[in-house]
């Protein structure tokens, strides 16, 4: 199942050995891909874009919506 839409914002979750945090900079979604796993299973990539420009591509798995204050 789907979890982020284009434009949503997210942060990347940062193993740090002990303990699993967020980052502190929120990216922007700007591209959601679909593929199967070797089971079939449908898997979502997104392509978020970060404040400096850069942009890189994640597993669902790894963001988490950004918190809204």
């Amino acid at each position: 199942m789907q979890k982020y839409q284009i434009n949503d914002q997210v942060n990347k979750k940062q193993n740090t050995g002990l303990a699993v945090r967020t980052g502190s900079i929120a990216g922007t979604i700007i591209e959601v891909q679909e593929k199967l796993n070797k089971i079939g299973r449908t898997c979502f990539y997104y392509t978020v874009r970060w404040p400096d420009s850069r942009t890189s591509k994640h597993a669902q798995h790894i963001l988490v919506p950004t918190t809204q204050n």
